[in-house]
């Protein structure tokens, strides 16, 4: 093992910050929403991509809100869009006079919390809350009927929740990254990674239990081609867009970064060698991976033709992150991720697989 003479201090540098957002997302995250948001709300306008980024005309969204009035949005277009999501750097429709976009049965959540117990004496019950919604979602077959009739909550799904908690653990870990040396901050991107697969396997779910219990016109479900649900491989499931739908499903743009963070969340998990090796620059790539699992996700919606949710837009134009060394070592050599990096803590036959 090499050795360093002097080694400079080991203690943990206070206030020096290891990564920063870059002023803008990642390429064309800011295109690609701003046209999710013009073909989502101007769907009646027929026009290409090149026509939307060049037409100038404020064009209006008439809709109808929960207590049935006519409501008109602000003038929209596609221009209007991505300069919106530029300045705010988030999409919210209510600056736009605009309805929250979703696909109701993978993004509808009943939130519901109650603190209390109250007992029917006479009837020897309590008092009991139902959430209606999956049943609407998935059908009467569904068979899971949620209620509750005690302190506690009940959530239809935790898609929403999940993915504004996703980017507000990604801005915290950038944030709070003058600690990226201390094993909780390390374990905190440990769960930012699991959310983000858990997110990814939420979605497949749900479109699985759709098919099988209310498909959409078109969808067929076969379970000897699809298979049972459980104890299936990502990349198995991922093969459902297409069994079900027909329609083909290439991910090839994410595939990358999908494997490279499959690897790190099994390792994560399961700790298989036992050992780890997390350099910042690695987990630079893995930040910003996580927001093209954005991308596969709205790529997997717009080929099962579902709308795409507000939170997964949001999503999708989060700011790149940058790792920033200390001053003092910002000349670098090149890292040789199998010899000193994450890969040296994996199995021989693993290194560099992805």
């Amino acid at each position: 093992m090499n050795q360093i003479e002097n080694p400079p201090n080991q203690s943990h540098p206070k206030d020096h910050f290891f990564f920063i957002f870059d002023n803008k997302p990642l390429p064309g995250a800011i295109t690609a929403a701003s046209f999710i948001l013009t073909y989502h709300y101007l769907k009646s306008i027929k026009k290409k991509e090149l026509q939307w980024k060049r037409d100038t005309t404020g064009y209006t969204n008439t809709w109808t809100n929960n207590a049935k009035e006519q409501v008109k949005s602000k003038p929209i277009n596609y221009l209007i869009f991505a300069q919106s999501l530029r300045e705010n750097g988030k999409y919210i429709p209510q600056s736009l006079n605009l309805p929250e976009m979703e696909c109701y049965w993978l993004d509808k959540s009943v939130d519901l919390s109650i603190n209390f117990h109250m007992i029917d004496k006479a009837k020897k019950e309590a008092l009991t809350m139902q959430d209606g919604t999956p049943e609407k979602q998935f059908g009467t077959a569904y068979p899971i009927k949620p209620k509750l009739d005690r302190e506690g909550l009940f959530l239809t799904t935790f898609q929403p929740q999940l993915i504004r908690k996703i980017i507000a653990r990604r801005n915290e870990l950038v944030n709070t990254s003058d600690k990226a040396l201390d094993h909780n901050w390390v374990m905190e991107l440990r769960y930012l990674i699991n959310d983000t697969f858990s997110l990814l396997e939420i979605t497949l779910n749900q479109f699985y239990i759709k098919t099988k219990y209310n498909p959409e016109t078109g969808w067929k479900f076969d379970e000897k081609i699809v298979g049972d649900k459980n104890g299936r491989r990502l990349v198995d499931k991922l093969k459902w867009i297409r069994q079900i739908t027909s329609n083909e499903f290439n991910y090839e743009p994410e595939r990358e970064s999908l494997m490279r963070l499959k690897e790190v969340r099994n390792h994560f998990n399961h700790f298989d060698p036992p050992s780890l090796v997390i350099t910042l620059e690695e987990v630079e790539t893995w930040l910003n991976d996580i927001i093209t699992i954005g991308f596969l996700l709205v790529r997997l919606r717009k080929s099962i033709g579902v709308n795409i949710s507000d939170e997964l837009v949001n999503l999708i134009i989060q700011k790149r992150v940058i790792f920033t060394p200390q001053e003092a070592f910002k000349e670098r050599l090149p890292l040789d991720s199998k010899k000193t990096g994450y890969y040296s803590s994996q199995w021989p036959e693993n290194k560099g697989s992805n």
